[in-house]
């Protein structure tokens, strides 16, 4: 049976700078929850393993890869791995809002579609791609663990330039683990990318249904077998993301950022909101001050 999680450490939720970014030390990690990591995915998170010393079994496609030397190791959203690490193991584990890299390359498919792989990056290569990408990495560990003014616009501008890092890592620079039903996962990826570019809720589902192509049955089980949610869910999810950057702005009132996403009534719109974010539109503008 395979195990979903929405957050870390066996979680249901996770806390994200900027809705978008988390990361903690290998220790801490230890910590809570020991050197061995059982078979599991997480629905909603694009991780990245920075591994500085020891050694890792990853297990994918129920193969086994080990890394032993300085490494990034990038694992995509709902692909199954379980993971070993050496007792003393250094680094960290960085965990990116699968919704907001959507969001943040909703005009480049092509860099989604090279991320939606496992990876493994040997970092001590004097290549200029991969010092880059380690380069970007650090400055992401180091902005995060700051108390810097400006720190969550940084991050979010660091995220930025780390993905674009990434995707330019030639493949003969890493080993690449293709995951399993990329058929369904291409599908699934097409269909986040309509939603990212449909602002309104009024669409239908048999509408996204229509423009791929498929049946909404077909979306369905697709939906539920990547990200564990019914398409609604998942166009709630990339909506409610979306409200929020909207409400950043605060020369829109609450009222006009209800009627930016086609939602007529306000009440519903706070309702809504509430719902999935547990707090109102106006208490989470406020906590942005």
């Amino acid at each position: 049976m395979k195990v979903y999680y929405n957050g870390i450490f066996g979680q249901q939720d996770i806390k994200l700078v900027r809705d978008i970014i988390n990361i903690v030390s290998l220790d801490e990690m230890f910590s809570l929850i020991g050197y061995s990591i059982s078979s599991h995915a997480h629905r909603n998170l694009f991780q990245i393993f920075v591994i500085e010393e020891g050694t890792v079994r990853l297990t994918a496609n129920n193969e086994h890869f080990y890394v032993n030397k300085p490494s990034i190791i990038t694992i995509p959203q709902s692909v199954v791995h379980g993971l070993e690490f050496e007792s003393g193991s250094k680094g960290h584990l960085v965990s990116l809002s699968a919704n907001a890299v959507e969001k943040m390359l909703r005009y480049d498919v092509e860099v989604i579609y090279e991320l939606d792989t496992i990876s493994i990056t040997e970092t001590a290569q004097d290549i200029s791609v991969v010092n880059d990408a380690y380069a970007t990495l650090q400055k992401c560990i180091l902005e995060y663990q700051s108390n810097l003014a400006g720190k969550d616009l940084a991050l979010q501008y660091l995220v930025g330039m780390l993905l674009l890092r990434l995707y330019r890592i030639n493949h003969s620079h890493q080993t690449v683990i293709h995951t399993l039903n990329q058929n369904e996962r291409s599908i699934f990826r097409n269909f986040r990318k309509l939603v990212q570019e449909n602002s309104s809720i009024k669409k239908r589902i048999e509408d996204y249904a229509q423009d791929l192509g498929i049946t909404v049955a077909l979306l369905s089980q697709i939906c539920k077998a990547i990200a564990g949610k019914s398409p609604k869910e998942v166009i709630l999810d990339f909506l409610i993301l979306n409200i929020k950057a909207a409400l950043k702005n605060h020369d829109l009132s609450i009222s006009e950022v209800s009627y930016r996403f086609d939602i007529d009534d306000p009440s519903y719109f706070s309702r809504l909101f509430k719902q999935k974010t547990g707090l109102t539109p106006k208490e989470y503008r406020s906590g942005l001050r």
